[in-house]
C-alpha cells in the first residue's frame, strides 16, 4: 500500500512538472510573439518619403495622383484634359523633424484655359503624412531655384506685379517659403521679395 502511494504520488508530482513546463512554455512564446510584433510595427512607423512622380497632391479641396510624374484627366462634359506634370525642381530636407529627409517639388496644372498654374508639393516621411501638401505659386511664372535651408523649403521664382500684362515675361523674383505648423499637422506658406508683392 505505501509503496502504491508513493508511486501515485511521484505520477502526480510528474504531470504538475509536465503542465508547470507547458505553462511557461506558451507564456514563453507568446512573449517572444509580443516582442516581434512590437518590432514589427516600430519598423513600419517611419515611412520613406514619397515617390514625388507617383504621389498624391491636394490642391483646392481635391486629391490629384500623380502616375510616372503626370496626370492627364478628362474634364467631365467636355473633350479638354486637366493635366498635371511634376517639373524637375526638387529638393531634400527634413521640414517635419522625423531624422527622414522630406521632398519639395514643383508641379505644373493646365486646364485647357490660357493659364497655367504652378504649385509647390511637399511629401512628408512617416506614419501620418501632411494631408494638405501644396500651395499656389502663380499663373505663368519662371521657377528658378528650389532648396531646403534653415528647417524649410524655399522656392524661387519669376513674376509680375498686377499692372503688368501676362503678355511680358516674368521679372520679379519672389521667394516662396513653406514650414511646419506649431502642432506639426501642416504647413505655414508666406514669400517675401523686394517690391511688396508678397504681404
Amino acid at each position: 500500500m505505501l509503496n502504491t502511494c508513493i508511486i501515485l504520488d511521484m505520477k502526480i508530482k510528474i504531470i504538475l512538472a509536465s503542465f508547470a513546463v507547458l505553462l511557461l512554455s506558451a507564456c514563453s512564446a507568446k512573449s517572444e510573439s509580443n516582442m516581434a510584433e512590437s518590432s514589427n510595427e516600430g519598423s513600419i512607423a517611419i515611412q520613406a518619403p514619397a515617390d514625388a512622380s507617383n504621389a498624391d497632391y491636394y490642391i483646392d479641396g481635391i486629391v490629384y495622383t500623380l502616375s510616372n510624374g503626370i496626370l492627364d484627366q478628362q474634364i467631365e462634359d467636355s473633350e479638354t484634359f486637366n493635366k498635371f506634370k511634376l517639373l524637375e525642381f526638387k529638393a531634400a530636407g527634413d521640414i517635419n523633424q522625423d531624422s527622414v529627409d522630406d521632398s519639395a517639388v514643383v508641379l505644373i496644372n493646365d486646364a485647357g484655359g490660357s493659364g497655367t498654374f504652378y504649385y509647390l508639393g511637399i511629401l512628408t516621411s512617416g506614419s501620418t503624412p501632411i494631408i494638405e501638401n501644396t500651395s499656389f505659386l502663380g499663373d505663368r511664372i519662371e521657377v528658378k531655384d528650389i532648396k531646403f535651408v534653415d528647417g524649410k523649403f524655399e522656392v524661387v521664382y519669376l513674376d509680375r506685379d498686377v499692372e503688368t500684362s501676362f503678355d511680358q515675361p516674368p521679372t520679379i523674383e519672389i521667394t516662396g517659403i513653406a514650414e511646419l505648423d506649431e502642432d506639426k499637422t501642416g504647413f505655414n506658406f508666406t514669400c517675401r521679395d523686394s517690391v511688396g508683392i508678397c504681404f
